[in-house]
C-alpha cells in the first residue's frame, strides 16, 4: 500500500514541473528538482524492500521513465545542449504503459515550450541586427594632383613671326612607329610647321635609315642618324632638319660614352640644337653611379663647350633626360624615391650638372609654373587614361634664350609610343 502512495506522489510531482520550465526557469532549477525525485527514489527503495517482488518490479521500471522524462528536461531548457548520457537498455513494462505515457507528455510539452521561447529569442535579435545594418566603408577618393593638368588650350596664340619650331619624341622604335601610322610624322610636320624633329630610341642600324626615312615621308628633308654600336636594336637618336646645318657632331667626343648613340648635335644659324637620350639607371640601379658620376658630368661639359667654346652660341637641349626633376613631375613621388629617374641622386645631379653647371633653363616650367604635365605613361595599369606618368623629355634653353620661349608644349592625345611629343616655338632673335 506504501509503495502505491509513493508512486502516486511521483507521478503527481512530474506535472508539476511544467510550468516552471514553461516560464523558462534555468537549468539548475531543473536539475534541483530531478534531485528531489531522486531523493524521494530512495525511500521508495526502502518501502520497496517490503513489496512482493512482480510489485518492486512494476516500481523500478516507472522510476526509470521518470529518470529518462528529467533527462530530456535538461537538454531542452540547456542554452548549449550537450549529449546525453548513455541509458542502458531497458525493457518496458506492457503493464502500465499508459502510466509511463502520463509521465512523458509533461515532459515533452515543457520541450516545446523552452524550444519556442528559445526560437523567438533568437527572432528577436535577428530583427535586432536587422534594424541597425553596420556601416559601410568609403571608397577611397583619388587624391588630386599637385595641380591643374596641362591641355593644349594653354597654349598662347600662334606666334606669326619669325620662329623655330622644333619638336621632339622618344618613339620606343622608329621602325614599330611606322608600322603603327606611317604618317604620323607627316602630320605632325604639317600642323606645327616644324622646322626641325628630334627622335629618341630610335633602335636602328645604319643599313635601316634609308628606308625608313622614305617610308615615313620625309626624303627631302637632312638626316642625321647616331645608331648603337655596342648593342643592335637599342638606344640611338636621329635630328631631321628642313633646312641643311651649318655643322653636326655624333655624340660628345667621348669613346667611353659614345657607342650607345646617344647624342646628336646640329648648328643652325644662332644656336645648337642637341638632342640626346640620356641613358636610365636600370633596374635595380645598376647603372646609377655610372649615369651620375660620369655621363652626367660629361655631358653638361659638352652642353657648356658648345655654349662657351669657339663660335659658341645658345643650346636649345631636348629629349629624353630620363629624370623627373620635381616632386610635380611624377604622379606618386612618395612611392618611388628609389625608382630609376627619381633617385635622389638623379635629381640632384640633373639640378647640379645639366641646369646647374650647363647653365639651361627648363621652358615649360617656366612657362607653366605649378602645372602638372607628363611625357611618360607606361604601357600598364592603363596609365595613360588615369594620367598617372612621368615627364621624362624637355626642351631646356640657355638661359639667354629664355625669354625668347612662346610655346612650350606636350601633344598628350598623339599616340605610338609611351611617351608623347612635346614641342617648341623660339622666337628669332
Amino acid at each position: 500500500m506504501l509503495g502505491r502512495l509513493a508512486l502516486s506522489a511521483r507521478l503527481y510531482l512530474s506535472p508539476a514541473t511544467i510550468p516552471l520550465l514553461a516560464t523558462g526557469l534555468t537549468r539548475s532549477s531543473t536539475r534541483a528538482s530531478t534531485r528531489a525525485l531522486s531523493v524521494m527514489g530512495k525511500q521508495d527503495a526502502e518501502e520497496g524492500a517490503k513489496l512482493t517482488p512482480s510489485r518492486r518490479r512494476r516500481t523500478k521500471a516507472a522510476a526509470e521513465v521518470e529518470n529518462g522524462n528529467a533527462q530530456q528536461e535538461d537538454g531542452a531548457a540547456a542554452s548549449s545542449p550537450k549529449p546525453a548520457a548513455k541509458r542502458s537498455r531497458t525493457t518496458k513494462p506492457k503493464k502500465d504503459a499508459g502510466v509511463a505515457e502520463a509521465a512523458a507528455q509533461p515532459a515533452s510539452e515543457g520541450a516545446e515550450a523552452a524550444a519556442a521561447a528559445n526560437g523567438e529569442a533568437a527572432a528577436n535579435g535577428d530583427a535586432a541586427a536587422a534594424e541597425k545594418p553596420k556601416p559601410k566603408r568609403k571608397p577611397k577618393e583619388p587624391k588630386p594632383p599637385p595641380g591643374p593638368l596641362y591641355d593644349v588650350s594653354m597654349r598662347p596664340p600662334r606666334f606669326e613671326g619669325p620662329a623655330h619650331r622644333f619638336l621632339s619624341w622618344n618613339v620606343a622604335g622608329f621602325r614599330a612607329l611606322i608600322k603603327k601610322d606611317a604618317e604620323v610624322l607627316k602630320k605632325l610636320v604639317a600642323l606645327e610647321q616644324l622646322d626641325a624633329v628630334c627622335l629618341q630610341e630610335t633602335k636602328l642600324q645604319e643599313r635601316d635609315v634609308e628606308k625608313i626615312v622614305q617610308e615615313a615621308g620625309l626624303t627631302d628633308w637632312h638626316v642625321t642618324f647616331n645608331c648603337s654600336t655596342a648593342k643592335k636594336g637599342y638606344s640611338g637618336t636621329a635630328t631631321l632638319c628642313r633646312e641643311k646645318p651649318l655643322s653636326i657632331r655624333v655624340g660628345m667626343g667621348v669613346e667611353a660614352h659614345d657607342d650607345e648613340g646617344r647624342v646628336v648635335a646640329v648648328e643652325l644659324s644662332d644656336l645648337w640644337l642637341v638632342n640626346a637620350y640620356v641613358p636610365n639607371s636600370g633596374e635595380g640601379l645598376k647603372r646609377l653611379d655610372y649615369r651620375v658620376g660620369e655621363w652626367d658630368k660629361a655631358f653638361a661639359h659638352f652642353l657648356k663647350e658648345l655654349q662657351q667654346g669657339p663660335g659658341g652660341k645658345p643650346v636649345v637641349l631636348t629629349g629624353d633626360l630620363n629624370c623627373a626633376h620635381c616632386e610635380i613631375d611624377i604622379h606618386n613621388p612618395k612611392g618611388n624615391l628609389r625608382s630609376a629617374g627619381f633617385t635622389q641622386e638623379e635629381r640632384d645631379s640633373f639640378g647640379q650638372q645639366v641646369l646647374g653647371h650647363a647653365g639651361l633653363v627648363d621652358s615649360f616650367r617656366q612657362q607653366h609654373p605649378g602645372v602638372v604635365g607628363y611625357t611618360y605613361y607606361s604601357y600598364r595599369f592603363n596609365a595613360r587614361a588615369s594620367n598617372r606618368g612621368w615627364r621624362l623629355d624637355y626642351f631646356l634653353v640657355s638661359s639667354d634664350l629664355a625669354d625668347k620661349v612662346h610655346d612650350s608644349y606636350i601633344l598628350k592625345e598623339i599616340t605610338g609610343s609611351d611617351h608623347v611629343p612635346l614641342g617648341l616655338v623660339l622666337k628669332k632673335a
